[in-house]
């Protein structure tokens, strides 16, 4: 038989929800097993570890940090209206559709208990600004109505 080669669309589409459910299943049974620490523990040794390896690729700057994610965002899971704007020392990663959350809200519809609020903030406060912190930046987020802007910039 012959396997067939996907769109990049529908690699992308696949890769969302593997990805959305998967941590979203581990996050809820480490929430419901171990709790809210044995989480943070977890959320912090990961952070650790992709800061590590954002450093030997050479992500050493906000607008580098940005830029490794807007790759990711736009390529691997093929979110839209994806951009960067900066510096070394302050950088805006924009996602004015973030596929992920789209990813997520139909999870839900289709039995996953997660709100956006949740997604969301899981995403930033759980990853992203443990990732920047271990990088030795700072990092807020302000969320839009189907993305986020994230602001980078390196501690004083």
């Amino acid at each position: 038989m012959e396997i067939p080669i996907l769109s990049a669309s529908e690699r992308q589409q696949i890769c969302r929800e593997m990805w959305t459910g998967m941590m979203h299943g581990i996050t809820g049974f480490i929430m419901r097993k171990l709790g809210p620490d044995a989480l943070e523990e977890l959320n912090s040794e990961v952070a650790s570890g992709c800061a590590s390896d954002m450093k030997a690729r050479g992500v050493d700057s906000p607008v580098k940090f940005a830029m490794n994610y807007a790759v990711v965002n736009k390529n691997v899971f093929g979110s839209e209206g994806v951009s960067v704007e900066g510096d070394a020392y302050e950088a805006v990663l924009t996602t004015a559709r973030c596929a992920n959350l789209e990813s997520a809200m139909d999870l839900r519809s289709r039995g996953m208990p997660i709100t956006r609020n949740e997604y969301c903030s899981g995403c930033i406060d759980g990853y992203f600004k443990k990732v920047a912190e271990n990088l030795g930046f700072g990092l807020e987020a302000e969320f839009t109505e189907r993305g986020c802007r994230i602001k980078i910039q390196r501690d004083a």
